[in-house]
């Protein structure tokens, strides 16, 4: 039931970063989901892989946003556009994971039994090709970041730029 819940939000998060539009509600997307992954990585994984991990990514979040933060003007957020939504979409993610347990996984044939069972491993076996895919996420998550703060800092007037002669 927890691994259903952190999905469920973490993919809300994922679907809401594009919706995001001022450095402050789009840091704080990207820092829950940052938690979310790092708590599911603990769950299935490592617990110091995921709390390592999230100290990371904290880390570059909060120099990131520090310093758009100081170069973009102050907008107002319009919270009342996003409240509705982000309470549908969860709802529907939720529905979504809830309607799997309801699958006979063993009738499908499709994933190996030995497979699900939750092993802890160390952090040399998340390399080996099973777990690619997650390093590969990984890297577009902190792409996705890069292209996001460049997109904001590209802006001709902001706040620490206030003498320009054009």
């Amino acid at each position: 039931m927890t691994v259903l819940i952190f999905g469920s939000l973490s993919l809300t998060f994922c679907f809401i970063i594009p919706l995001m539009a001022q450095p402050l509600s789009l840091g704080f997307c990207i820092m829950m989901l940052t938690l979310l992954m790092c708590v599911l990585i603990g769950v299935f994984l490592s617990s110091w892989y995921g709390f390592i991990l999230f100290l990371i990514y904290v880390g570059g979040l909060l120099v990131m946003f520090a310093y758009v933060a100081a170069l973009i003007p102050n907008i107002f957020m319009n919270v009342d556009l996003f409240g509705g939504l982000i309470w549908i979409v969860q709802i529907g993610f939720m529905y979504m994971y809830w309607s799997v347990f309801f699958v006979d996984v063993k009738s499908l044939d499709v994933l190996n039994v030995v497979f699900m069972i939750n092993k802890k491993m160390s952090s040399i076996e998340l390399v080996s090709p099973e777990f690619i895919n997650i390093l590969i996420g990984l890297g577009i998550v902190l792409l996705v970041n890069m292209i996001v703060v460049v997109k904001i800092c590209y802006h001709k007037y902001s706040v620490m730029r206030p003498f320009l002669s054009g």
